[in-house]
């Protein structure tokens, strides 16, 4: 059996025990273990499996047994368990992901028990007691560099071992709980809580996971953050066997009832969907932004700064053309939407460090999560040790990239390594400022905290060079708000209404259509529900389904104009002018001066072959609009199909002597050759070619698409094909 088999094979046993078929998962696991060649677990399986035929007989001798429902959740809960325990061997002995290939050679980067680990942890604190009475000088700085190695070297073990160990006992649970409760171990317990995550994320652990509770509910700053990300994670990922670990799905009320942790978990959820912008922001600026610097002369490091983002004071000392070339090629307000992006939450500097992690720090997995503090090659140096502070307060850098930041400045040239960590001071004030002097509405409801933690785990999943086999957390089904666990820390009124916005503010139409169902379930005569229900709809192409959230809209709120219009749209996009129409005379009567219903109110008379009274609607834009093109275009087919030919021209030339596309000329050339004028209908076929640059093909399917109203006006049909071949000619 290769590894890809046995994965496949754990997948089944997976499925077969969430659908409790377990003579099935029992057939799958003693195969599995006879691959693996491990005996004692096949002996515990066969020994579970006896368990389970004996209760199978009790059930169909009809004999009655009060606790055959706990019985059989514990043969669940150790089935599961041998699952794990496979899986895990699975993934050790020939596994290809990151964390296969380090739980092998888990020696090499974990030398200490857990128990040797943490009181190395209480001598580290001890020692910087002691570091810190030294007075300023190399008596201090050299045994403060020492000190820090071997503090980044610990804190390594620690992530190591909550990430790659084994389940833990009841004693490791409460020996990690101490680290947990102690301020002055703080980097290390963060490490800690993140290794234990990418564990739980591998296997299931009750004692990780207990301890996951218990850091969410009573952890203080970033830890809270850790362990309420790494709860959310975990409950996605093991919501439909919860019910077997009531000593851990009685925690969730507790949390639920708890105003400010349900504050925080919607912190993150929002921080998750402001994560799904990160690509698409990254190409933004990669393929728009950049270029359009080059395009101006500017250089990156001149204007792709956070002061140029937040703050608009003044140009210092800059040269004032800069500003006006910006101008001149649309760039600036490029850069103030990267601003407004900023300022929201979303992660704009994947792109600017994203490449800046090569450095050999990063090859050590748990410096990726590595809480930032000014490393200990500052000591001495006045000016890093500067920088190292700007950094710590700095609100715009996740840990992850200050690192990648602060490594690129150690290895600048003096002058320049000033004006850089010059330059940043002043801009990461500037942020700041900008910060507190008032976030927009979505900025203010997640923790930077969150922010800076998910963006860490966001480079981890996308640019660790050891990625792949990893399940990313970014990319994966379902969203959270629609795991039960996790919708029952969610029941407050505020949750789910906040998320479901702001997915839809975001553009996540999908997601916020599927959320305004959830709560239209609970409160089904919300009029805006069902009209924002149908525009999620409507953007993502199903008008038949958002017409009929629009139609419930309409029962709930006859008076809307907003969903007349709507509903005018859908039935024209489904090519229903007659129901349409009157959806359109509605709305045009509650806006009379919106020329575009009126418009459309026309084309639906034009659909329906109504050419008199389209033309009357078309004649009124012509007269009110400022622009007319729209207007000409309508009356010169409408005319066109009618059998007025001379005024269908007419419009079709104001349109082409005023600002002409494709088809002005297309339309003009068909007026011609109801009127045989085959040259000038040539001559203008070949304008729509060019306006249009189409292919010969392209403009075929184009003119084919009105050969039967060609046909109507009274060309013939047996004339066509020799007049598309002369235009090949010309």
């Amino acid at each position: 059996m290769t590894d890809r088999e046995a994965r496949k094979s754990l997948e089944n046993i997976t499925t077969c025990l969430k659908q409790q078929r377990l003579k099935n998962a029992f057939d799958g696991l003693a195969s599995l273990f006879t691959h693996l060649q491990d005996w004692l677990l096949r002996e515990q399986l066969e020994s579970l499996e006896d368990t389970y035929k004996t209760m199978l007989r009790y059930q169909i001798d009809g004999i009655d047994d009060p606790g055959r429902e706990k019985v059989y959740h514990g043969l669940l809960r150790a089935v599961y368990r041998l699952a794990d325990a496979a899986a895990l061997q699975v993934k050790t002995v020939g596994g290809n992901t990151l964390f296969g290939k380090k739980r092998r050679n888990l020696r090499y980067y974990v030398d200490r028990t857990p128990g040797e680990l943490v009181r190395m942890l209480d001598e580290t604190a001890g020692k910087a007691e002691l570091l810190e009475l030294l007075d300023e000088g190399d008596a201090k700085h050299q045994p403060l560099k020492a000190f820090g190695k071997e503090q980044e070297a610990l804190g390594s073990q620690v992530f190591h071992t909550a990430w790659l160990g084994d389940a833990w006992t009841s004693d490791e649970k409460d020996l990690w709980q101490g680290v947990l409760d102690r301020e002055d171990l703080y980097p290390s317990a963060g490490l800690l809580l993140t290794g234990l995550t990418l564990s739980l994320l591998e296997t299931f652990d009750e004692k990780k996971a207990a301890l996951l509770f218990d850091a969410a509910r009573n952890g203080t700053g970033d830890l809270r953050e850790r362990a309420l990300t790494g709860l959310l994670l975990f409950l996605r990922q093991y919501d439909d066997r919860l019910f077997l670990y009531p000593e851990l799905t009685e925690r969730l009320p507790l949390l639920a009832d708890d105003p400010a942790c349900v504050r925080r978990l919607r912190s993150l959820l929002l921080q998750f969907i402001l994560s799904k912008d990160t690509e698409k922001i990254t190409r933004k600026i990669k393929d728009e932004v950049i270029p359009e610097m080059m395009k101006a002369g500017v250089k990156k490091g001149d204007r792709l700064n956070l002061k140029d983002f937040v703050n608009e004071t003044g140009t210092d000392d800059r040269n004032p053309e800069w500003k006006d070339r910006l101008e001149g090629t649309g760039l600036q307000d490029k850069l103030n939407e990267i601003s407004e992006w900023q300022l929201e939450g979303m992660d704009v500097m994947l792109s600017s460090f994203g490449h800046l992690k090569g450095f050999p720090f990063f090859k050590d997995t748990a410096n990726w999560f590595l809480p930032f503090s000014t490393p200990a090659e500052a000591a001495g140096d006045q000016l890093l040790t500067q920088f190292g502070r700007v950094l710590e307060e700095s609100p715009g850098l996740c840990h992850s990239d200050k690192y990648s930041f602060f490594l690129s400045i150690c290895q600048m040239e003096g002058e320049y390594r000033e004006a850089v960590v010059r330059q940043f001071t002043q801009e990461s004030g500037a942020l700041k400022e900008a910060l507190g002097s008032g976030l927009p509405e979505a900025a203010q409801q997640i923790d930077p905290r969150a922010r800076q933690y998910l963006q860490d785990l966001y480079r981890f999943y996308k640019l660790h060079p050891g990625n792949e086999g990893l399940e990313d957390i970014f990319d994966r089904a379902p969203e959270f708000y629609r795991v039960p666990s996790v919708r029952q820390l969610l029941k407050d009124r505020d949750s789910l209404p906040v998320i479901a916005e702001f997915y839809f503010s975001r553009n996540h139409f999908r997601e916020a259509g599927d959320a305004f169902e959830l709560l239209l379930a609970d409160d089904p005569n919300n009029d805006m529900l069902y009209q924002k229900l149908g525009y999620c709809l409507q953007m993502l192409g199903e008008p038949e389904q958002a017409l009929d959230a629009y139609r419930k809209a309409e029962l709930l709120n006859a008076h809307s104009s907003w969903t007349v219009k709507k509903l005018a749209h859908c039935y024209r996009v489904l090519h229903r002018p007659q129901e349409a129409l009157p959806y359109y005379k509605r709305a045009t009567q509650l806006n009379p001066d919106n020329l575009s219903l009126l418009l459309n109110t026309g084309h639906c008379y034009l659909d329906l072959k109504e050419y008199e009274a389209a033309l009357k609607c078309y004649f009124k834009v012509e007269y009110l609009a400022e622009k007319k093109e729209k207007a000409w275009r309508a009356i010169g087919w409408c005319s066109f199909l009618s059998g007025k030919y001379r005024q269908a021209l007419d419009h079709f030339d104001k349109a082409i002597a005023s600002r002409p596309v494709a088809t002005d000329y297309l339309n003009a050339g068909h007026v011609h050759l109801d009127w045989k004028n085959y040259r000038e209908a040539l001559r203008l076929d070949l304008l729509a070619t060019e306006a249009g640059k189409y292919t010969s093909e392209g403009f075929r399917v184009l003119f084919s698409a009105d050969i039967p109203d060609l046909i109507r006006a009274g060309v013939r049909e047996a004339d066509l094909p020799f007049l598309l071949e002369g235009l090949l000619y010309l």
